[in-house]
């Protein structure tokens, strides 16, 4: 019987008791009062008294009946009521544990139910017998120690302590955990104590964040590779919120303008030049009109007095109702690019001027990006209009019969890591489609891998000057063939006067007269006079 029980009882039976008292005493006084009025005499007297005790008797025990009858039917209402209330509540009780059996063994997260005193498994769900590797029949013979790699065994028990001082602990920091395949995951754990069975308990659950880590780390990588990325890039980044009026200047924008953060607030308005800040004040949300983002160039004194060119790219970003909401965008330090374009762009005067000095055909291929820059030689030399777009000017107007000789020495020479210069000598069709013969000869550019990414060539008409060689040429033959003809030719007749002289004056001791001697003499002389005649005629013909 329990104590609720026991006290309905007592209170109860002593009601019972006082309403006795109550009514007997009531009785008994009033009745003795009223008969010692009315009844004087002692004998009469005496037995009314006797015959009232009997009624008094009999009125008590129906009185008794009646009181004892109420209340046995409140006490089995009572009864009644405590029967179905432990009825209902042990069902329900039936209901709930059942229900959180359900959910226990349910639950995505891996669930154990532990023995405080020996820290071994008296429970765990599916989900612990799932993800953990363990069957139930295996956590049965198992600890905490059995799912935390040793070295966490310290770590381990100071937590454990430290939970049985809760009701409800939830560790602070991720610990590790140990599957049966040896795999280690990081968890977060709550232990809650229960009453299991009749015992103190610890109900513990842990959450698998070991994805959750991994990507923590894998974004604190990211980050620091893109804060290493701006750096080098010389890029920053900034916002400026058009509801608050906020603005955020990453590390990078204060590099850029040479500004130490804690010695000066850079806002969105000091950022800008003072051209571009009266124009974006003025019309803010114009400037984007039609257009995803704005980008510009343009020249900044930093803080320490140095001049920059800065690349900058503006975003406006807009709610869902497409209300502007806040600005932002980049910036690129492009000081050393615009130096090399100003040095590239003298250089490229310089070109110009060069071509333009100079009789030789120029051209500059940029191989890698496909662009040809004709100098004015192809102009002025082989007659070609540079404003006309010729993409093939050189390949189209080398003379057929060489062509196909040509370019393949050509992409020979620029294919073979080991070649840089080519040179060859053909046939080309200037503008009015006259063949003039040239020389060409370019050197090849090319990247750590070897691969060919520009051609500087020049070409030089070789025509006239064929020309004067072929006349030399011819000259040097003609010599060569007066030389031959004095040396063979004219020798012969001037042998012959030279032997006639000495004949005729020795004319004594031959038989041949002075006369026959001037005639052979004669014939001599107009034999080498042709044959000077001839010598003088070859030389005024070349």
């Amino acid at each position: 019987m329990e104590k609720s029980e026991i006290g309905f009882n007592k209170i109860s039976s002593f009601k019972v008791v006082l309403v006795f008292v109550f009514v007997s005493s009531a009785y008994i006084y009033t009745s003795d009062y009223l008969l010692s009025i009315f009844i004087t005499n002692i004998n009469l007297l005496s037995k009314v008294q006797t015959y009232k005790g009997l009624v008094f008797i009999f009125l008590s025990a129906i009185l008794l009946y009646l009181l004892i009858k109420r209340n046995l039917e409140n006490a089995n209402l009572y009864y009644q009521e405590i029967i179905d209330f432990r009825q209902s509540s042990h069902a329900k009780l039936q209901k709930l544990q059942g229900e959180y059996m359900d959910l226990f063994n349910h639950s995505p997260l891996p669930m154990w139910i532990i023995d405080i005193d020996t820290q071994g498994f008296i429970l765990v769900n599916e989900s612990a017998c799932e993800i953990y590797g363990y069957t139930k029949d295996e956590y049965a013979n198992m600890g905490l120690k059995d799912i935390r790699p040793e070295e966490e065994y310290a770590k381990m028990s100071q937590i454990f302590s430290a939970s049985l001082l809760f009701e409800n602990f939830a560790t602070q920091k991720i610990i590790k955990h140990k599957k049966k395949d040896g795999t280690i995951i990081l968890v977060k754990v709550k232990t809650t104590l229960l009453n299991f069975d009749d015992k103190a308990v610890r109900l513990a659950s842990a959450v698998d964040v070991t994805a959750e880590i991994e990507f923590q780390q894998k974004l604190i990588e990211t980050n620091s590779k893109l804060q290493s990325a701006c750096e080098i890039a010389n890029l920053g980044y900034w916002t400026n919120d058009l509801i608050s009026n906020q603005s955020h200047f990453s590390e990078e924008i204060y590099k850029i303008f040479e500004l130490d953060p804690k010695t000066f607030l850079l806002t969105f308005k000091n950022k800008f030049s003072v051209d571009f800040q009266v124009e974006f004040e003025l019309n803010p949300l114009e400037l984007f009109i039609d257009k995803e983002f704005l980008e510009f160039e343009r020249k900044i004194v930093t803080g320490l007095g140095n001049e920059k060119w800065i690349f900058e790219r503006q975003y406006l970003v807009k709610d869902e109702n497409g209300k502007p909401i806040k600005l932002e965008g980049i910036a690129i330090d492009i000081t050393k690019r615009k130096l090399y374009e100003q040095e590239l762009l003298e250089s490229n005067e310089r070109f110009k001027i060069l071509a333009i000095a100079t009789n030789e055909a120029i051209v500059d291929w940029d191989i890698k990006n496909d662009k040809v820059i004709w100098g004015e030689g192809y102009h002025a030399v082989f007659g070609y209009d540079l404003n006309l777009d010729h993409p093939n000017l050189w390949s189209d107007n080398i003379c057929e019969e060489d062509r196909e000789v040509v370019l393949a020495n050509f992409y020979k020479v620029m294919n073979n890591q080991d070649q840089q210069v080519f040179n060859a000598e053909f046939r080309f069709k200037k503008a009015n489609g006259e063949l003039v013969f040239v020389q060409n000869k370019g050197i090849f550019v090319r990247d750590s891998n070897g691969k060919a990414i520009r051609l500087l060539a020049t070409m030089i008409d070789l025509t006239e000057t064929l020309i004067k060689l072929r006349k030399i040429d011819l000259q040097t033959k003609t010599l060569m063939e007066i030389a031959w003809t004095q040396s063979h030719i004219v020798r012969a007749p001037l042998a012959n006067l030279m032997g006639l002289v000495s004949l005729l004056k020795g004319n004594d001791s031959v038989d041949i007269s002075n006369a026959e001697l001037i005639e052979y003499i004669e014939k001599s002389a107009q034999k080498l006079d042709q044959i000077i005649r001839e010598i003088v005629g070859k030389t005024n013909n070349n």
